[in-house]
């Protein structure tokens, strides 16, 4: 993820309440269940998690990731520390070779080479405490491995997408991406979204989004051995068509040498650039920046179906860690049932506890979300437009994207066109999910007031 700037708050209100990444990269409760501390030093003491910690969506993200761990175990006790996510890489060798290191460190899987030295091998912790890796998506676990070894119990993964600028598109007289999405087409839509020197596409600087624009051609830039394999002639084509959208297509400009990736995400999020290929957990950043309806789509490929790079967060145990069975416990504990139980049990003993009722919905919402697959819940809403099933995942997936009105606006259709005997469904769910925003918020108003229409 990264991933706190990244993050998307249901609410600003933030006790006991759990943030969400947007679209597919939904966050689970994976520091809960380390009580009375497992520190990187003192014994004890509380445990240090080192991490991207320095702006305010940052100790935001962490402070609710704390507040829903302890819903489950109240005795949890955590440090969380760090600088920014850009001067984090290189810092974090640092803190650990001073006095009292950490014990937990996240890392993402394009930096899990990088950091393989100062990350524990996981394994025989894997095997002593029976931890279900088969529970893991494999390409997340991959991402997380190291010379055969995992370094990392992952947290999240994303395919990397296209965003897009809808009124952009509209305005130009486009259709709107699905999903699927051709090379030809999306040159063909970046040249109608050219004019001079406004170009239809941002790039960032550096080989990651090269690399997901072959890897969604089905060009990878390793062997099946993992063995960098830059100089085939198939990822080289691949590259060279990625830098023909400056220099042939005239899409796009080139990133200045010293341009960092915020430059193409304001550029984009500004209105100056229409598209950007982005890994989703932007998603709620942008869609906080940006003035205009946010799309998101596949990364183009030839043939014009999804194949993508996926991307994703994790937690590890420091090499020098001194206390890693303490340190493995608080990162094994990712059960979304066992937090809902705990919000369950202190709403039983207090009926009117506004923290937990909202902290079970938030915990409800993430465990629905998370078995989701973007696309194909789409395909289901589409294809099953009174489907009830079908329309509450979209809902689901909205929501936790920042798209409040959407999923509102869905279920409110969806409402209004069912028969009178199969609408309470639909009504409880809206109860719910307007518990999750809260009821001052103007979207709550104005979707309640059209539900109180829709029932009388």
């Amino acid at each position: 993820m990264k991933e706190a700037d990244r993050m998307n708050a249901l609410s600003s209100r933030r006790t006991k309440r759990v943030v969400l990444t947007g679209v597919a990269g939904l966050t689970a409760l994976t520091l809960a269940g380390c009580a009375s501390g497992a520190g990187g030093g003192d014994a004890g003491g509380p445990l240090v998690l080192y991490t991207w910690a320095a702006s305010e969506g940052d100790q935001a993200q962490w402070a609710d990731f704390i507040d829903g761990a302890q819903a489950e175990d109240p005795d949890l006790d955590i440090t969380v520390e760090g600088p920014s996510f850009s001067d984090y890489w290189t810092k974090v060798k640092t803190r650990l070779s001073g006095s009292n290191p950490p014990c937990l460190l996240t890392t993402q899987a394009a930096r899990a080479q990088e950091l393989g030295d100062l990350l524990m091998p996981l394994d025989d912790l894997i095997e002593k405490t029976g931890f279900d890796v088969e529970n893991i998506d494999a390409s997340m676990l991959s991402g997380m491995t190291v010379d055969g070894t995992v370094r990392a119990i992952p947290y999240d993964a994303e395919p990397i997408v296209l965003f897009y600028n809808v009124e952009a598109f509209e305005a130009a007289g486009l259709d709107l991406p699905g999903t699927e999405y051709t090379r030809d087409q999306f040159i063909a839509d970046a040249k109608a979204l050219t004019d001079g020197e406004k170009k239809g596409l941002a790039l960032a600087p550096g080989i990651f989004i090269p690399n997901a624009w072959s890897l969604a051609d089905g060009v990878p830039a390793v062997t099946e051995d993992g063995e960098l394999d830059l100089t085939n002639p198939d990822f080289v084509d691949q590259v060279q068509s990625f830098f023909d959208l400056v220099s042939v297509e005239q899409v796009a400009k080139a990133p200045e040498a010293a341009d960092g990736s915020e430059v193409s995400q304001q550029a984009f999020t500004s209105g100056e650039v229409p598209m950007l290929i982005e890994g989703p957990w932007m998603y709620g950043s942008f869609a906080d920046a940006a003035d205009f309806t946010l799309g998101v789509t596949i990364v183009p490929s030839t043939s014009g179906e999804a194949a993508a790079m996926t991307a994703g967060s994790g937690f590890g145990i420091a090499a020098n860690c001194d206390r890693p069975d303490e340190a493995f416990a608080a990162i094994e504990v990712g059960d979304y049932a066992a937090a809902i139980t705990a919000y369950e049990k202190a709403l039983s003993e207090n009926p009117r506890d506004e923290d937990a009722m909202a902290g079970l919905g938030q915990v409800r919402l993430l465990d629905r979300v998370q078995k989701l697959d973007l696309q194909d819940a789409r395909a289901a809403a589409a294809a099953g437009p009174l489907d009830i099933q079908a329309q509450f995942d979209v809902a689901d997936l909205d929501l936790a994207g920042g798209h409040v009105d959407d999923a509102f606006g869905r279920l409110l259709d969806l409402f209004a066109q069912l028969p009178s005997d199969e609408r309470n469904p639909v009504r409880e769910r809206l109860i719910e999910l307007f518990g999750l925003i809260g009821a001052a918020d103007p979207r709550v108003i104005s979707a309640r007031n059209r539900l109180t229409s829709l029932l009388f």
